[in-house]
């Protein structure tokens, strides 16, 4: 994995329809085949549209232009998870990336290996107030299950890479 653009910081925009844009000052983690990898230590400052502050536990995101998901690494003491931010496929932008959220979010927690897809609600509304296209929608769902049955095999080798680098986010 390439290191050189290690202390760059980038913003990282998650647009949730019709919430606004929510941005991460997150730092270059590095490349691989997998995607482009940004940490975000204690303390990296966040916003959305009616708020902001400082990130207080650390992160770590992958992400990749082809692909229609974001994988997060949370090291929560009280439940570090990968959160799979299903989405349309990111965009690199001049200060970082950007990607449009599909609200559905598959979610391995690590104290009982449970999965889990969260915001069912926050789906069923974006596809019933039409800020969701029929085909959005249908990507939501096929990526939704797809990376939820690769967080319950957890063999993927890049799963591995985001908890190390993890321990280098605090």
């Amino acid at each position: 994995m390439s290191d050189r653009t290690a202390a760059e910081t980038v913003r990282l925009s998650k647009i949730k329809r019709p919430g606004g844009v929510f941005w991460f000052d997150l730092r270059r983690a590095g490349q691989d085949r997998d995607g482009t990898w940004l940490r975000g230590p204690v303390g990296s400052a966040w916003g959305a549209p009616h708020d902001r502050g400082a990130l207080s536990v650390p992160v770590v995101v992958l992400l990749a232009p082809d692909r229609p998901w974001a994988a997060w690494w949370v090291g929560d003491p009280a439940d570090r998870r990968v959160e799979i931010d299903v989405c349309r496929p990111p965009e690199i932008t001049d200060g970082g990336w950007r990607y449009v959220d599909l609200e559905l979010d598959p979610v391995w927690h690590e104290a009982d290996g449970r999965v889990e897809i969260e915001d069912r609600d926050e789906y069923d509304d974006a596809c019933r107030n039409g800020w969701m296209s029929a085909d959005d929608a249908e990507l939501a769902r096929t990526t939704a299950q797809h990376c939820a049955d690769l967080l319950r095999r957890g063999t993927d080798p890049w799963l591995r890479r985001g908890w190390q680098l993890l321990g280098r986010a605090v």
